[in-house]
């Protein structure tokens, strides 16, 4: 995951991290690397959701360490409660069926991305949270045309984002363009995965 590698390389530089309230908190002994430092402060929200400490009760599914990842995801990345909360129980979620470790690993670290970078501008254009985090209740993997924008950014950057899609860039550079459109009845937000319905 982007926070768990920036966390390590920031220790690897020096820096200590830690999270108090909705801060982020940084400090060194000597000079902050600027690139670093800058990607720290692009990943704020989901380095808070890998550093908030575990809960008492040692379940990632706790409701109030969920509680508590969600206000400070809400606060620092000022996004809607519903999706802060979506974000820290994806972020506790083991990999739902069809999904590899790996790439779901990919898809939390881009809707963390997300989040931080487009979730404002995603809003104020009417996304609603199945446009953004949709996905088929059985077969999230598969259905791609009940995916929402973030199940697709696992290998692609959004680059842009107005009321009728987002224009996106692999990582060979082509652009590609998601479109908004209506999604199948079956379609649900991606942390419902996580729930026992």
């Amino acid at each position: 995951m982007i926070a768990q590698r920036l966390i390590e390389d920031a220790r690897a530089a020096g820096l200590s991290i830690e999270v108090e309230g909705a801060d982020l908190i940084v400090e060194a002994d000597c000079e902050m690397p600027p690139d670093l430092l800058a990607s720290l402060r692009q990943h704020k929200a989901e380095l808070i959701a890998v550093l908030v400490p575990p809960s008492r009760a040692g379940t990632p599914t706790d409701p109030d360490e969920l509680d508590e990842r969600a206000a400070l995801i809400e606060f620092v990345a000022n996004v809607p409660r519903r999706w802060a909360e979506g974000y820290a129980a994806l972020c506790s979620m083991t990999p739902p069926a069809g999904f590899s470790s790996e790439r779901w690993a990919r898809i939390v670290d881009a809707a963390g991305v997300f989040l931080d970078r487009w979730a404002a501008d995603a809003i104020r254009c009417g996304w609603s949270d199945l446009d953004t985090f949709g996905c088929d209740r059985d077969r999230p993997d598969a259905r791609f045309d009940a995916m929402g924008l973030v199940l697709l950014l696992d290998r692609m950057e959004v680059v842009g984002i107005d009321p009728d899609g987002a224009d996106l860039v692999t990582e060979t550079g082509t652009r590609q363009r998601y479109r908004r459109r209506p999604l199948p009845a079956n379609t649900v937000s991606l942390w419902a995965l996580g729930r026992d319905d």
